[in-house]
């Protein structure tokens, strides 16, 4: 089943990653990928959302015996990211404010 889109693409130098294509390379079903980033994206679509209370969303809905993979995962979100930051090109536009805020609140987490 193709879900088509996810909204989930990153950039290196001048290549377009769709996060979704990047792991089902790694294993994961669509179906899974898909299922997650459908309950993400309802939690991120919730009016007043923080990046705080977004991650107390996803955290509240797991249940106990996984919390420790969502912890790696979360660590290697933030990992990706801070490559992600060193690698970007000098020339890519700025950052928006809340981009610029949602990466503050995201270095404040780790």
């Amino acid at each position: 089943m193709n879900y088509g889109y996810t909204g989930y693409v990153a950039t290196q130098g001048s290549d377009e990653v769709d996060i979704a294509d990047f792991l089902r390379s790694l294993g994961f079903l669509e179906d899974e990928v898909f299922s997650v980033v459908y309950e993400l994206n309802s939690y991120r679509t919730i009016p007043g959302t923080t990046l705080e209370r977004y991650i107390h969303r996803v955290v509240s809905s797991i249940v106990e015996e996984e919390r420790i993979s969502f912890l790696k995962g979360l660590l290697v979100g933030i990992a990706i990211r801070q490559v992600v930051d060193t690698i970007q090109d000098d020339d890519e536009p700025p950052l928006s404010d809340e981009e610029a805020l949602l990466l503050e609140e995201l270095r404040r987490l780790s």
